[in-house]
């Protein structure tokens, strides 16, 4: 098990992996790595170091691949044991019985990647057996460039909920410039392609991915899905306040991408870190108005707070009303 950080970490909030990313496919195609946010092509995959296999004494969140869900059965059953949260990536077939039972409510969740066709995308995993087993689950939807990239999007939301999915997590896919260049070389054709050669090169790629986010906003909106992480809990983060936590790292990102330097953002994401160390449940904190005993929580951020956990009020709604606006 190593330490990671993610590319994205107010959307993936975890600090370990168990096991390596996953051998690509021999036929040349890729798997996704969720810490990079990129697609792994090397048919040999990434090698697993010497690892500890000592449970931490402090509990973590860990991210587990299908693959090594499948054969760590064991392992996964100490860190449930020893308070640790994971989050599984269902990048390949994985039986329920493989996953151990959770000690604590949100302890597991599982998240299943779509990606567009364009990327080598498929068929997103059926999660309705995971969550008879009350297993939280939902979609990491990546996000790249891709000819028709709204209606792309709108097409992996309403995947998700197809697949059973609670939540999706819409997050920037890593194209680079050697992927770009692969992409294009693939589907261009001997006489060119002027439209995808714009969009892959002559795009503002980041602006285009903000767009995306949002586009996925409203669709997540639409179809009744939330759009945050609800776990995994630990023996010492409880789910809800994991996941209040969570929501406003998410508003902190957002923020950030709609005002750039004079976000406010840093403000949500302070509160929501002295959240998740003060273990404490945000549901009591805010029916006592003691919201301010945790460090940070200005009465900007407490009112933000009160109605993003709410679902309305001010000044959530302003906020929320600028991110969907078309």
């Amino acid at each position: 098990m190593r330490r990671v950080e993610p590319a994205f970490p107010d959307l993936l909030p975890v600090s370990h992996r168990l096991g390596p990313v996953p051998r690509a496919p021999e036929d040349g195609g890729g798997v996704l790595d969720p810490i990079d946010m990129r697609i792994v092509r090397d048919a040999v995959g990434r090698q697993p170091a010497v690892s500890d296999r000592g449970v931490p004494r402090r509990p973590v969140r860990v991210l587990v691949h299908a693959e090594t869900a499948h054969r760590e059965r064991a392992f996964m059953e100490r860190l449930v044991v020893g308070g640790c949260g994971i989050l599984v990536v269902l990048d390949a077939a994985l039986s329920p019985d493989r996953l151990p039972e959770p000690a604590l409510d949100g302890q597991i969740v599982l998240l299943a990647p779509w990606l567009p066709l364009f990327w080598g995308g498929g068929t997103i995993a059926a999660l309705g057996e995971f969550r008879q087993r009350r297993l939280p689950a939902g979609v990491l939807l990546c996000l790249g460039p891709a000819p028709e990239p709204f209606e792309q999007v709108r097409r992996g939301v309403r995947d998700a909920r197809s697949a059973g999915a609670e939540f999706v997590v819409a997050t920037p896919l890593a194209v680079p410039p050697e992927d770009r260049h692969s992409a294009y070389d693939g589907k261009a054709g001997e006489e060119g392609d002027g439209a995808l050669e714009n969009l892959l090169f002559h795009t503002d790629l980041g602006r285009l991915a903000t767009d995306m986010e949002r586009e996925s906003s409203r669709a997540c909106r639409e179809l009744g899905l939330d759009e945050h992480l609800p776990g995994p809990a630990t023996s010492l983060t409880p789910r809800r306040t994991f996941a209040a936590s969570a929501r406003l790292l998410l508003w902190a990102r957002r923020l950030d991408l709609l005002e750039g330097v004079n976000s406010p953002g840093w403000q949500l994401r302070r509160a929501a870190r002295a959240l998740l160390a003060s273990r404490r449940d945000p549901d009591a904190l805010v029916a006592e108005d003691n919201l301010r005993v945790i460090p940070g929580f200005t009465p900007w951020v407490e009112a933000f707070s009160r109605s993003a956990w709410s679902g309305g009020g001010d000044p959530f709604d302003e906020v929320l009303a600028r991110w969907t606006a078309p």
